[in-house]
């Protein structure tokens, strides 16, 4: 893949990034994994994509940003390819893109508040549940089931009453 091209400057790049034709690749292994909710919102869009799998990840690693999946490649109409990594900026970016975050400062962080409590719930199955030692692995899951998600549950269900009841976290989008 073409990494992003250095000699443009930033605000080119945030340029080209805003049309709404480019072509979107994005490489994660070829399973649903983390990336359940980028899939759901390609889907949702009218956007061009793909999704690609790493042929041989150990020589592909160290050719992306940050050495981990997921990442974004996104082809312009100029033929330039702009490259995004990490999980909850690429659920950003194209929320983003889409308008589907905040209409201001103070929006688009409670957007980004709820995603990140979302995502900690995640990384806490993966802490609490698919790290356990076998012996542990039951009561581990029992404690997620019964404990950690629940309370998730709660505040969400909290906000998203607070908000309305009108099925989104932040204004009506």
């Amino acid at each position: 893949m073409v990494s992003n091209n250095s000699k443009l400057s930033t605000e080119t790049m945030s340029q080209l990034a805003q049309a709404r034709d480019n072509k979107y690749k994005l490489l994660y292994y070829p399973f649903h994994g983390v990336v359940a909710g980028l899939r759901a919102m390609f889907a949702m869009s009218d956007a061009d994509y793909t999704f690609i799998h790493p042929e041989d990840w150990a020589v592909q690693k160290p050719t992306t940003p940050l050495g981990a999946m997921p990442v974004l490649y996104e082809t312009t109409a100029t033929g330039e390819t702009l490259e995004l990594a990490e999980l909850s900026v690429l659920e950003y970016y194209i929320g983003q893109k889409n308008g589907w975050v905040g209409d201001n400062l103070w929006e688009n962080n409670l957007v980004k508040m709820y995603h990140s409590s979302s995502q900690a719930v995640v990384d806490k199955l993966v802490t609490t549940v698919v790290r356990a030692p076998k012996e542990n692995y039951d009561q581990m899951l029992e404690i997620y089931i019964t404990k950690i998600v629940p309370e998730w549950v709660e505040y969400h269900e909290r906000a998203l009453k607070a908000n309305g009841s009108n099925g989104h976290y932040v204004g009506d989008k």
